[in-house]
């Protein structure tokens, strides 16, 4: 008894640019989807950078430092990014500077922070997030 090899069936042509269509159209999404995860991870690094900048703010002021002492240090943390605006001070009882008179009140920078979020084949998204810290003066 001899075994003949099987053939498999020749394709009749038919489906031989299905897998290339198919792909085609999943493309569009894969990418979207890879370039929003890559826009994401940028946004949420930035926000991550401008929170930890903030927090050292809002310590360095409650240490009885200068406003222009705070925020250059708050510059100096968000490095290499650029706050979109001039941080505020505040201390709880009014002023914008915490003094032995105000041991034990909060101190709060803050700051709205501007931030864009970019993706292939969509518009921009712009967004803006309050960025805020708060310490007791001591």
């Amino acid at each position: 008894m001899t075994l003949e090899p099987t053939r498999s069936p020749r394709r009749n042509g038919t489906e031989g640019g299905a897998a290339a269509v198919e792909f085609a159209l999943i493309l569009p999404v894969l990418l979207l989807l890879l370039f929003g995860i890559i826009a994401f991870g940028e946004f949420y690094s930035r926000y991550q950078v401008f929170t930890g900048a903030v927090r050292e703010g809002a310590r360095v002021a409650s240490t009885r430092q200068t406003p222009s002492e705070v925020r250059a240090r708050i510059t100096e943390a968000a490095d290499p990014y650029v706050l979109s605006q001039t941080p505020s001070i505040s201390v709880s009882s009014g002023g914008s500077r915490c003094t032995p008179a105000t041991v034990g009140e909060s101190v709060t920078v803050s700051w709205t922070q501007e931030f864009e979020i970019a993706l292939p084949f969509t518009p921009a998204i712009d967004a803006d997030v309050d960025i805020k810290g708060v310490f007791r003066c001591e």
